[in-house]
């Protein structure tokens, strides 16, 4: 039995952020009906610019396999009634509009727990629910900008700002979402009763993302610096550096592990080299906090040119020291990633490819001793819809002119 078997989410979430935040409910059992705008449905399934791919697109699928799909129009009042029948059966609801039109759509946290007192109601946003921001529209790279996390990317100060490769903070605002909905159930599967609204937010997942940064400054005063492929410890040994054919990113942080990796490089001189390393610490476990140096950096830049990055790795890893060989994405899922067992859900046929399997991230951690669980299909846009129906009571003369 997965945890969350027996409970229903209503999403209405879109795009990234909160249809990886209901993905993760569902990957741990729990019925999730996904309400879908009429026609188009979900933008990421790109049913107007790629026809071919029927709606299951890589990013739909991805995040929406398992879910029942419903077709709902809720701006008229009878769809807005099929989703208060919904609610009335449902342990949570979750919605990522702009903050305010929830309200214009008469499905606001009051509304709908009005109608069920236990319901769950989570609110994601990209500015939160309150404060003279919250009504601005956001995506994730936006938000990147406002809450300086672009300003972090690199090594150079005067360097255009950067973006991190891929959607982190809608990932960080997935996850947060549903650490925040388990939170809820949890209190009340303890018998909480009360009201339960939870209000997650881009720019607060961006801070918790960057939560030594924002320690740095709300604590010490110390804005924070580019560092660029530096280890945030500020060690020498703390780095990605070229090599025969490639990089190799390093993390000697503790003066024992720079030791280590200096005698795997064939220079153990630099420990006792005052021009090199001004300052030793006296224990072997302490950081060597701040004692990197340009100078010192090119003397170990020598030093990996002389082999290829995976014998390198090898070396180091028998020493003691973590480093790996900088990957691609793909090296990396075909290649280290392919023996740790991975967090993939098994799909029963790729949705473009008849007869070939294929898998999807699941909720991101293992049960130790257990199989992981298939995912679900991915469901074609409505495909759910007048099972759905027929569940709440519609009678089939009932649904055709709903659909009419």
């Amino acid at each position: 039995m997965r945890p969350l078997e027996g409970l229903r989410v209503i999403d209405l979430t879109h795009v990234l952020a909160g249809p990886f935040a209901t993905h993760q409910l569902c990957m741990m059992g729990a019925e999730v009906i996904k309400i879908e705008k009429p026609g188009e449905g979900d933008q990421t399934r790109g049913l107007a610019l790629r026809p071919e791919l029927r709606g299951l697109s890589p990013g739909f699928v991805a995040l929406n396999s398992g879910k029942r799909s419903v077709v709902v129009n809720i701006k008229t009042e009878e769809g807005r009634k099929v989703i208060e029948k919904l609610v009335a059966r449902a342990d949570v609801f979750v919605e990522n509009f702009r903050p305010g039109k929830a309200a214009k759509l008469g499905l606001t946290p009051e509304r709908l727990q009005a109608i069920n007192p236990k319901l769950i109601y989570c609110s994601i946003s990209g500015w939160g629910q309150v404060g003279l921001n919250s009504p601005r529209p956001a995506y994730d790279h936006v938000i990147q900008a406002a809450t300086g996390m672009m300003s972090l990317q690199g090594d150079d100060p005067k360097a255009p700002p950067i973006k991190v490769g891929f959607p982190v903070i809608d990932i960080g605002t997935g996850m947060s979402a549903a650490q925040a909905i388990l939170a809820a159930l949890l209190r009340r599967a303890r018998g909480d009763q009360g009201r339960i609204v939870l209000d997650v937010s881009m720019v607060d997942a961006s801070a918790l993302l960057m939560g030594g940064a924002v320690a740095s400054y709300w604590l010490a005063g110390i804005p924070p610096q580019r560092v660029g492929n530096r280890g945030f410890v500020g060690s020498p040994g703390a780095d990605t550096f070229p090599t025969a054919d490639g990089w190799i990113s390093t993390a000697a942080n503790t003066f024992g592990q720079f030791e280590r990796m200096c005698g795997v490089l064939g220079r153990p001189d630099i420990i006792g080299d005052r021009n090199l390393m001004p300052k030793v610490p006296p224990s072997k476990d302490s950081f060597l906090t701040g004692l990197a140096s340009d100078v010192l950096r090119n003397e170990l830049v020598k030093a990996f040119a002389a082999s290829p990055s995976e014998v390198w790795e090898a070396r180091l890893t028998d020493a003691g020291v973590p480093a790996s060989k900088v990957h691609t994405v793909a090296s990396y899922l075909d290649g280290p990633y392919a023996g740790t067992g991975g967090v993939g859900a098994k799909l029963r046929e790729h949705p473009h490819q008849p007869g070939k399997p294929a898998q999807i991230l699941n909720e991101g951690f293992r049960w130790s001793g257990e199989v992981p669980v298939a995912a679900g299909e991915p469901p074609s846009l409505g495909q759910h819809t007048e099972q759905v129906l027929r569940e709440l009571g519609y009678t089939d003369s009932e649904i055709a002119r709903l659909r009419e």
